[in-house]
């Protein structure tokens, strides 16, 4: 991302360490920050921009940013928007940026595109010869079940002659993505263990991305991917892929806590069928769709 001129790497339970919290806090005040924002509203977030020694940090309002967070910032903002890429850009209007244009931004290195030319070649595929499913999701009352992602396999290559590669991040997905493939090699292929990086490549070069809201979906709709995206114990409307050519289904939306809502059944998610899918895989607009038919 062209954008970004420099990552700092924060320390996992930074916050529980007084030795990691003095090291961040040195790091940060030698860059001498005029100004920090505060996207994700959450203590530990807020604590960085005022460790940052920043004279202006701006964050969410009470009510929006929680555990407290709204109390480090200068400028607390109540967001008018409702999808959250909107929202996290209001927090730029103090700054005399109004309504920008959403462009992702995403450059893909060299090495990496390499890397995801070779992994297709060798499945025998071509670039936007097949489409990307991720089973897996951070809270399991966001899958939707392995019995129907195989069905769906089955009837989008019965139907269009496209072959699926069922991408993984650890052990867990893996036999996910080990169950859906299982007896399925003529239309489902696993992916090969993946970075992020290559998993990015893997995902652009996809015809379309189907899955439920998790990193590889906002991934894929960060690549310009189209995707066709699941929900139940999340608010599709929110925290979907950003951009009208993508496809949001939610049936149901099991509300509550987010304890209670990480820790519930998919049965929220179980609620969409299989035709539902098919259906907002039809309705994607995508380049020459018909034309990448393979023959029967």
């Amino acid at each position: 991302q062209p954008c970004i001129d420099h990552v700092i790497r924060v320390q996992k339970g930074f916050l529980k360490r007084p030795q990691e919290l003095w090291r961040l806090r040195s790091q940060l005040h030698a860059m001498r920050f005029d100004f920090s924002i505060d996207p994700q509203g959450l203590l530990k977030s807020a604590l960085v921009g005022w460790l940052s020694g920043a004279k202006y940090r701006i964050g969410f309002a009470k009510g929006q940013a929680r555990e407290h967070a709204w109390r480090f910032y200068h400028v607390r903002m109540e967001p008018n928007s409702f999808h959250l890429v909107d929202r996290q850009l209001e927090l730029l209007e103090p700054l005399g940026i109004v309504a920008p244009e959403v462009t992702f931004g995403w450059q893909e290195p060299f090495e990496i595109g390499q890397q995801a030319d070779f992994v297709v070649k060798e499945l025998g595929w071509e670039s936007r010869g097949y489409y990307v499913v991720n089973p897996g999701a951070g809270w399991e009352s966001r899958q939707w079940s392995i019995d129907r992602y195989r069905t769906l396999t089955q009837q989008i290559f019965d139907r269009y002659r496209l072959r699926c590669m069922v991408l993984w991040g650890n052990e867990k997905e893996n036999k996910l993505a080990n169950s859906i493939v299982a007896g399925n090699q003529e239309f489902a292929q696993m992916a090969p263990p993946t970075s992020l990086m290559l998993m990015s490549g893997l995902i652009r070069r996809s015809r379309f991305f189907v899955g439920s809201d998790s990193g590889p979906m906002h991934l894929a709709a960060t690549v310009g991917t189209p995707c066709v995206a699941m929900f139940g114990t999340t608010r599709a409307e929110y925290s979907g892929p950003y951009g009208l050519q993508h496809r949001r289904i939610q049936k149901n939306y099991d509300d509550g806590s987010s304890s209670h809502r990480r820790q519930t059944s998919n049965s929220a998610m179980m609620e969409i069928e299989v035709d539902d899918v098919m259906q907002a895989i039809h309705n994607l607009q995508l380049p020459s769709f018909a034309q990448s038919r393979l023959a029967a």
